[in-house]
């Protein structure tokens, strides 16, 4: 998928009374309390992270290794990390000092590389949306949108639940400022080619609405994931309903 440069987060404008008309079936909860309650922050049963500092710190990218032996000690940490987070099935209790313990490595050499735990989710985070970007399936030529929207949907579950590690770093992740990024390129790359096989107009409020599909099927399966422990076929259909709907109330509008 191309790459598209970091900008800065606006809020949606277009399309917003058409987003209005699709969510009251969805239950809708601050991603940031979400994802806190979830992993027991919201009253501070973990010594992790406060969800207040959550929503207010900065993510500081990870510093990559340059040499062999630092290479290998990195990639021992990411393994480490992300058989810590299979086994907790969440991101509750995942904490510097039990990676570097799992990974067998001297702390100051973690804090080397991630001089937090979110610095260390998001590496992990941004890791899989390359690797989703480079195993979604090459999209064919479509007749209309809703082939192309669904085909893009089924691609994305697919990947989520054959990897489970990304799957919760997406749907309950420590950075949103990570996400929210992500999203957007996502759905600006979606909208180029919606776009260029002629199936929708060019112009700002297709392309948001492009931007808020994504952010839309992430809420519905973060709340399967948080209620059922995967995604399931009722609420996978539930996104595909959600994300259908609301494209096409954008667009009639």
């Amino acid at each position: 998928m191309p790459h598209v440069s970091r900008e800065s987060w606006r809020p949606v404008h277009g399309g917003d009374r058409a987003l209005l008309r699709v969510l009251p079936a969805v239950q809708i909860v601050s991603p940031y309390a979400q994802a806190a309650e979830s992993r027991g922050m919201i009253d501070m049963r973990s010594d992790w992270i406060s969800a207040n500092s959550l929503a207010k710190k900065v993510v500081k990218s990870a510093r990559l290794p340059t040499r062999k032996p630092g290479i290998e000690r990195y990639n021992r940490i990411i393994e480490a990390a992300e058989t810590l987070i299979l086994e907790a099935g969440s991101l509750q209790g995942i904490t510097l000092d039990a990676i570097a313990r799992r990974a067998d490595v001297p702390r100051v050499s973690l804090y080397y590389f991630f001089e937090s735990i979110e610095s260390l989710m998001d590496a992990l985070y941004q890791r899989g949306v390359q690797k989703m970007v480079a195993e979604l399936p090459q999209a064919p030529q479509a007749a209309d949108w809703r082939d192309m929207m669904l085909l893009y949907i089924d691609g994305v579950r697919d990947f989520y639940l054959s990897n489970r590690v990304v799957m919760i770093l997406a749907l309950l992740p420590v950075s949103f400022l990570s996400v929210n990024q992500t999203n957007r390129e996502f759905g600006q790359a979606l909208f180029r080619l919606l776009h260029s096989q002629g199936l929708v107009p060019k112009n700002q409020k297709v392309l948001r609405a492009c931007e808020m599909s994504s952010e839309l099927a992430d809420l519905v399966w973060r709340k399967s994931l948080i209620e059922k422990g995967t995604l399931t076929p009722t609420f996978t259909r539930e996104v595909k309903r959600v994300v259908i709907s609301y494209f096409e109330a954008v667009l009639s509008n």
